[in-house]
């Protein structure tokens, strides 16, 4: 299991760890950020998404998944077709489980349920301490 990062003396804006293992199981504490990134290709015309899964806790989320930003990689031969990297950001938002799941999906393909899951980020948020959260 690669995990990368370090512990901070927790701050709200820390990103705290870097996934780019997915047989990992994270805990959090609200307002606590982690990475999770992942090889992708957007040349190949598939696209790359995380989301969580069953992420609410009496109607509120567990944790927020920000939109995917794609890296290209350095590339000083001019190749194309050269894979780059997905990274998402994962904040803690309150107590909680929840799986974070990466899934690709082809072509032309939204919306048909032809996503393929590649990975899975169990995240288990944990109450903290000065916590400003619903804590019922």
């Amino acid at each position: 299991m690669a995990l990368t990062g370090a512990p901070s003396t927790h701050a709200a804006s820390d990103i705290t760890l870097i996934v780019d293992d997915f047989r990992a199981t994270v805990r959090l504490i609200p307002g606590e950020k982690i990475q999770i990134r992942t090889t992708t290709n957007v040349t190949t015309g598939y696209s790359w998404h995380a989301y969580p899964q069953s992420d609410t806790k009496k109607g509120k989320r567990v944790a927020k998944v920000s939109r995917g930003t794609y890296a290209a990689p350095d590339n000083p031969d001019g190749m194309v077709g050269v894979p780059g990297t997905t990274t998402w950001t994962v904040t803690a938002k309150q107590p909680g489980k929840t799986s974070i799941v990466i899934a690709t999906r082809p072509p032309g393909a939204r919306g048909t349920g032809q996503d393929e899951t590649i990975a899975t980020v169990n995240l288990i948020v944990m109450f903290g301490l000065n916590a400003d959260y619903d804590c019922v």
